[in-house]
Parts: structure tokens; C-alpha cells; sequence
């Protein structure tokens, strides 16, 4: 049987804490097992009531069994990416031979199924199950309507590229329909896979991306199952540089300043997909046309189906030409007009 046990990096979530802890509790993997499920949190330089907060409240969740660490790093490892390590790294340590190490994040609140759903991904053959991140909807909501309609053309536009990406360029363990999300939010990785890769990097930020990476480079199976969810806050004061707090100032400010909504060109990104049909992904990089960039692909065209942007060209154009442009290209590649079921005009004013 294989055992599944949940690592969390925290710093200074005595309001968020709880939540994360009681939805632990009621995941409907627990319900047939006699044993509680295993959790390593990780509270690095807090100088809050977390530690009060989590004994307190984890008094009243017989069904979780808590390895809390409370650390301080020294300045220059007081990150997330120090804080995730020694969380997975613990939680390694203490795993039977077959075991699944999850990652989610304190202001995160997995759906009641998360468990099951993560562990029949890994049954089915993933090495590595990235989870689908929502947004609050009522905490997006309260950073106002122009906030909530640019994140809504966003993921209809990011969507589309990656259904995209699924015809031009399919991935056989990673089919459609599948999301692009591979955050520390959710994450559910095989404890051999995670030994294999050497762990996960302590970066100061996006370690959990340089993870996915490295596990895709060495030849695993990445897949973004759609039920597989995980839902997390729509702050601004957030714990991680370049984290997902500094994206939602990035929109806000840009909605306030009237900026354009900018995205990659469709045609870049067709370019790219079909370009890469041509190249050994698992031994050789890839040159862009037409600019100085070059891209590492990881071994599986698994990992980044949207790549880097060559330097110094302009392949950006405003978001709603892009969908119109992507939902035309999906229809070329599978017949359809619209991979959502409702048109572009219907999903935005939705969005309002």
C-alpha cells in the first residue's frame, strides 16, 4: 500500500494554518484507514503565534499525525525553497519504501479528495502529479472586477495554449484534458523519484519549478490531472519572492496604470511547438529562429510546453487578439471552435 504523507512550508500563517489542518482531516483517503495520515510542517524564522496556533488546533484532529519543526535559518536561507527541503527531506526520512511525498503550501486549502485523487495519478504511472491551483473567488472578488477579468482572459488564454500544445505537440503520459499548473501548491512525487533527482533544490524562489524540472530532465512522468485541486489565497502579503502575491500586485498595478494586457504572440508559440517535433528533446537544446535564445528542453517535452521567449524579439500582442487567434489555430487542429464549450465574449463577461 502506498503511503502518502504531506510536507508544508510555513512562516508566519497563524490565520492560515488552521484551515490547511482541518481540510487535512477530512480527506475521504482517511476514512478506510485505521492509520492517521502523516504530516511534516515546517515553521521557518516565524515571529508569530504559528506554533500556538497549529498544537492548539491539531489537539482536535485525531486523524493527523504532525511532525512540527520549528527552525531558524540564518538570513540568507530564511526562504521558502530552505523551508520546502527540510520539510520533503524529513518526510523522506520517516517514508516506508513506497511512499508518496505531497507538497502544498500554508495558505492552501486542498480539495476533500486531493489524497485519493494524487495517489490513483502515481497507480496509474505518473512519477510526479502536479495539482490544478484555484484562486479564492472571494478574495479575488475583493480585488475588484478589472483584477478579476484580466486573471479570467489569462487562464482562458493559458488554456488555450496548452490545449494547443496538446494536439501540436502531445505528450502520450500527459494527455489532454489536462491544466498547466506545476506549483509547490500541489505537488505528489514518488519518494524514489524525489531521492533520484537529489531532493528539492533550496532556491530562494521557484524551487519548486527548478523540481519539476530536474524530475522531467531525468526522464519522469509529469501529469496535470484535472481532479486533482487545491485551492489557495488571493493575498498580496505573500511569503515567497516572485511567489504568487507579486503576480497579483503585477495585474493590479497594471489595471490601475490602464497597461495593456500583453501575452506571447500564437504564432511564436505554434512556431516553437512545431519546431520542436523535429528534435531529440531527451539530448539536444533547441536554438530559436530568429533571436539569441536558447532552451534545455527536459527529457519527455513534458515540463515547459511554453518556452522561453528569444531575446530581443517582439512576439507579444494584446490578450483578446491572442485568444482569437489560439481559439482559430484549435479549431484548425481539432475541428472545434471552442475548446470550453462557451465563446471567448461569454467567458469574459462571465468573468465580471
Amino acid at each position: 500500500m502506498i503511503e502518502p504523507i504531506v510536507c508544508v512550508p510555513a512562516r508566519n500563517e497563524a490565520e492560515r494554518l488552521p484551515s490547511l489542518l482541518r481540510s487535512l482531516q477530512e480527506q475521504t483517503w482517511l476514512r478506510a484507514r485505521k492509520r492517521p495520515l502523516r504530516m511534516v510542517l515546517v515553521l521557518n524564522n516565524c515571529d508569530d503565534s504559528s506554533r500556538a496556533v497549529v498544537e492548539r488546533v491539531a489537539r482536535d484532529l485525531p486523524r493527523i499525525s504532525l511532525y512540527l519543526i520549528e527552525v531558524r535559518f540564518s538570513p540568507e536561507h530564511a526562504h521558502v525553497g530552505s523551508a520546502r527541503r527540510l520539510a520533503m527531506n524529513r518526510a523522506f526520512s520517516l517514508a516506508p519504501r513506497k511512499s508518496v511525498l505531497l507538497s502544498t503550501d500554508a495558505d492552501a486549502t486542498p480539495r476533500h479528495d486531493w489524497i485519493e485523487a494524487n495517489l490513483r495519478a502515481i497507480a496509474s504511472g505518473a512519477d510526479l502529479v502536479a495539482g490544478h491551483i484555484v484562486g479564492n473567488k472571494q478574495e479575488e472578488a475583493s480585488l475588484g472586477s478589472r483584477f478579476v477579468r484580466r486573471a479570467a482572459r489569462h487562464s482562458y488564454y493559458a488554456k488555450l495554449v496548452d490545449r494547443l500544445a496538446s494536439l501540436v505537440d502531445p505528450v502520450t503520459h500527459d494527455p489532454w484534458p489536462r491544466h498547466s499548473d506545476h506549483t509547490g501548491a500541489s505537488l505528489a512525487v514518488r519518494s524514489e523519484v524525489y531521492a533520484a533527482v537529489g531532493g528539492m533544490p533550496a532556491l530562494p524562489f521557484r524551487e519548486d519549478i527548478a523540481f519539476v524540472a530536474n524530475v522531467c530532465r531525468a526522464g519522469y512522468r509529469l501529469r496535470h490531472p484535472l481532479n486533482v485541486q487545491v485551492t489557495v489565497s488571493a493575498r498580496l502579503d505573500g511569503r515567497a519572492m516572485g511567489g504568487m502575491s507579486d503576480c497579483l500586485k503585477s495585474w493590479l498595478a497594471a489595471e490601475e496604470s490602464g497597461l495593456p494586457h500583453l501575452v506571447e504572440d500564437p504564432q511564436a508559440i505554434i512556431l516553437r511547438l512545431r519546431h520542436r517535433q523535429f528534435h531529440d528533446l531527451a539530448t539536444r537544446p533547441i536554438r530559436l529562429p530568429a533571436g539569441e535564445g536558447v532552451v534545455q528542453p527536459p527529457n519527455g517535452r513534458a515540463f515547459e510546453r511554453v518556452i522561453a521567449v528569444p531575446k530581443g524579439a517582439d512576439t507579444s500582442m494584446e490578450v483578446e487578439l491572442a485568444i482569437s487567434q489560439l481559439e482559430r489555430m484549435v479549431a484548425d487542429n481539432e475541428g472545434k471552435v471552442d475548446v470550453t464549450g462557451s465563446s471567448t465574449m461569454d467567458f469574459l463577461q462571465g468573468a465580471d
